[in-house]
């Protein structure tokens, strides 16, 4: 009995069931005897357009960690934010592994090794989901965890979760698990053609031969003589007897179909990742826009934000004092083009909505160099009420022969 069984017993609960967090663990002993061509999270991210996927989820990692207190961010990033994890520099590589376990296996679980003097996370270490299990007691509720089987602090322990899986509230179901079968048949159309490539499935051209009485030993040595005559790199012109056909063969119509088919599997992908069909190189309409930043707008809107939501209410808990959160530096991604954010920024300023030192830190750029000062020669020249016309006709008038000069 464990110390989390012992504690739970003591305070008149019990341990009903433990879950894996990933379900699809461990793989099969020898996955060459299955029929199927996706059995776990590595075998699906080995097919293109999952990888593809994985790749445009974890862009977030290129966001920063900035610490709030309401909706002001501190000017000083607690060191935990910078490095996460310090076996790994910076945050980029810890958030792109939470990010992988989150949409392939629906748990993304860290421990906090290191606390400071107050009690708060100084350091974490994140461990993929297949080590982790999950402790439940007879109503769904999480009375404790497991890492490669042993026990661990439920307090030290921070799980994000995609949705859950019913019956077990506590697990979260990633799109391995949950469309399995679609990814299953992405893998066997490309195991298909695969093999239709590796074994010549067609040959490059039937040769109908005039001779109505050819029998198939001679069809094979003529064939052999085709072959050894024509075959290869080089190109030789083919002397034939009159009335023979030479019809060059493509791909079947059930190869072609297979391809078409292959072309939708792109959306379906798409489609149980979040993601437009765009980004995987689904067939679709051309998407136009003006520049990058609505394109990653849209992007974060309907496919990553609810993700980034859940990453920030989980570790804003478990990480900071109560009062402040974390937040992902969405700028970095939505972001335009420089003479688009340039021309934003000064609209901005003479709107009264942008100071200059926010209009930098937009651009990327330091707030503390000083604003420069407008030129005096570049200022427009002072107004003068006096009418050009006036005074030219009082100098007219000045210079009429036999005026009085006072």
């Amino acid at each position: 009995m464990t110390w989390i069984e012992e504690r739970a017993r003591a305070r008149g609960e019990s341990v009903q069931s433990r879950s894996v967090t990933s379900q699809l663990w461990p793989p099969p002993t020898e996955p060459r005897t299955l029929t199927r061509q996706v059995w776990d999270e590595t075998s699906a991210a080995s097919i293109p357009s999952v990888a593809k996927a994985l790749h445009v989820h974890q862009l977030i990692g290129l966001m920063d960690l900035d610490c709030y207190r309401g909706v002001k961010p501190m000017a000083r990033r607690p060191r935990l934010l910078e490095q996460p994890d310090l076996t790994t520099p910076g945050s980029t590589w810890f958030i792109q592994q939470h990010v992988t376990d989150w949409l392939l296996s629906g748990n993304a679980c860290h421990l906090v090794t290191v606390r400071d003097a107050e009690g708060q996370p100084a350091a974490t270490r994140w461990r993929p989901a297949h080590q982790w299990s999950i402790l439940q007691d007879g109503v769904g509720e999480i009375v404790g965890y497991q890492l490669n089987g042993v026990d661990v602090r439920r307090e030290d322990v921070v799980h994000v979760r995609r949705g859950h899986q019913p019956g077990a509230q506590g697990r979260g179901v990633g799109i391995v698990e949950q469309h399995l079968r679609t990814l299953d048949r992405a893998g066997l159309e490309e195991e298909t053609e695969r093999q239709n490539l590796r074994g010549g499935s067609v040959p490059s051209v039937a040769v109908i031969a005039p001779n109505k009485n050819l029998d198939q030993k001679d069809a094979d040595d003529a064939a052999d003589a085709w072959e050894a005559k024509l075959g290869g790199p080089r190109r030789r012109p083919a002397i034939l007897p009159n009335g023979t056909q030479v019809i060059p063969l493509t791909w079947s119509a059930s190869d072609q179909q297979l391809i078409e088919a292959r072309k939708m599997t792109l959306q379906d992908v798409a489609n149980l990742t979040g993601l437009d069909g765009y980004w995987l190189g689904a067939p679709s309409g051309t998407l136009t826009y003006k520049s990058p930043g609505p394109m990653w707008l849209a992007l974060l809107r309907i496919t990553l934000e609810p993700m980034l939501r859940l990453f920030e209410d989980a570790w804003s808990q478990a990480w900071l004092p109560r009062g402040r959160t974390v937040r992902f530096n969405r700028l970095q991604l939505t972001r335009d083009d420089l003479q688009t954010s340039i021309a934003t920024m000064a609209a901005g300023r003479a709107a009264g909505l942008v100071t200059y030192e926010e209009a930098r830190v937009y651009l990327g750029s330091d707030p503390d160099v000083p604003e420069p000062e407008t030129s005096a020669a570049a200022a427009p020249p002072a107004a003068d009420d006096t009418d050009p016309a006036d005074d030219e006709q009082s100098n007219d008038q000045g210079d009429e022969p036999g005026q009085d000069q006072a």
